[in-house]
């Protein structure tokens, strides 16, 4: 049998196709270019699962050779596929990132979304149990917040931090608005602070579903995150296996410590917007923002309030939002 757990951004699958793995009593798992290797027995990391070396292959063609190589095997395998990377569907193009108009990068995602569309059907042909797991339109700040740092966006390398998957983010999409910002001088931190808030549709994030008309498993992430020891049971009962209750008790355990990854990158998705509002109308309101959520913050207040802050050599946010109050004045750039 092959598994597929999927989905558009990083939301929980490579736990997911861990926890199948570990919970149905496995001790190796069959990895597609490395054979048989141990499974590990926590996979978690500071910021995601990723201690599990599972197969990740992106875009159609790379899912298309995976399924061939687990379909030999005739024991419990899975994948995790993932969308086509940017610059490779740029290459199928015959595009150049360097010099891409917004017309070519509109080309490059509508060819990255049927791709994956495609990805699924290919992983249909082969007849694998299909598991995708969906990340709702309204959790916008969720959905932008970087939580691996296996690829770079743009090139097929290992990230060395989340600044430098942003930098190479704002360097593609928005390296005019650097430059000419840089021309004027506006390179101190509360200049990079407000160029980064006044970024269109920051916090507009739009689902792509891709066709799934045949039997699969669909589940909401926040059930994944917040009803685990319910649903992942569930899960292995559709695929037609069973639990062994030793494994569950450890599982747990393992469970409770991804769950908490997740439920602290929620945090500021929940509060964000009491966070502007308190801004807005001197409310108190105690904070302790990471300088990405203080641009998140900033673009809110520009972009639902025509309001910005007085940010002057104000390297970090005050801890109070009525602070952040005595600070607001009429936005004067265009929208």
């Amino acid at each position: 049998m092959i598994v597929c757990s999927t989905s558009v951004r990083s939301v929980g699958c490579t736990f997911l196709d861990w926890s199948i793995h570990f919970l149905t009593g496995q001790t190796d798992f069959y990895h597609a270019l490395l054979g048989w290797i141990p499974l590990v027995p926590n996979p978690v990391t500071k910021i995601n699962a990723h201690g599990h070396n599972k197969n990740h292959p992106g875009g159609s063609v790379e899912t298309q050779t995976s399924l061939l190589i687990l379909q030999k095997q005739h024991q419990l395998t899975s994948l995790y596929p993932h969308p086509i990377p940017l610059n490779t569907a740029a290459k199928n193009l015959g595009i150049d990132l360097d010099t891409a108009s917004p017309g070519d990068w509109q080309l490059i995602f509508d060819y990255k979304k049927a791709d994956y569309n495609q990805m699924i059907q290919a992983c249909h042909a082969h007849s694998a149990k299909i598991i995708f797991v969906s990340l709702g339109n309204h959790l916008s700040v969720y959905a932008n917040t970087i939580r691996s740092l296996e690829r770079m966006p743009l090139n097929n390398r290992p990230a060395k931090s989340i600044n430098d998957i942003q930098n190479s983010l704002d360097q593609a999409f928005f390296k005019d608005s650097i430059l000419a910002w840089e021309n004027m001088g506006l390179t101190d931190i509360w200049d990079v602070r407000e160029r980064c808030a006044l970024k269109k549709n920051l916090l507009v994030w739009k689902q792509p579903y891709p066709d799934l008309n045949f039997d699969h498993y669909w589940i909401d992430a926040q059930n994944l995150w917040y009803n685990g020891e319910r649903e992942i049971p569930k899960i292995i009962k559709w695929l037609g296996l069973d639990v062994e209750p030793d494994r569950f008790v450890l599982w747990q355990s393992v469970y409770r410590e991804w769950q908490k990854i997740q439920l602290d990158a929620l945090q500021f998705q929940f509060n964000h917007q009491h966070i502007v509002d308190s801004i807005i109308n001197n409310w108190s309101y105690p904070i302790d923002l990471t300088f990405d959520q203080e641009i998140i913050i900033q673009h809110c207040l520009i972009f639902q309030h025509n309001m910005n802050l007085k940010t002057w050599q104000l390297t970090k946010f005050p801890s109070n939002t009525q602070e952040l109050h005595k600070l607001l004045e009429a936005n004067i750039h265009p929208l």
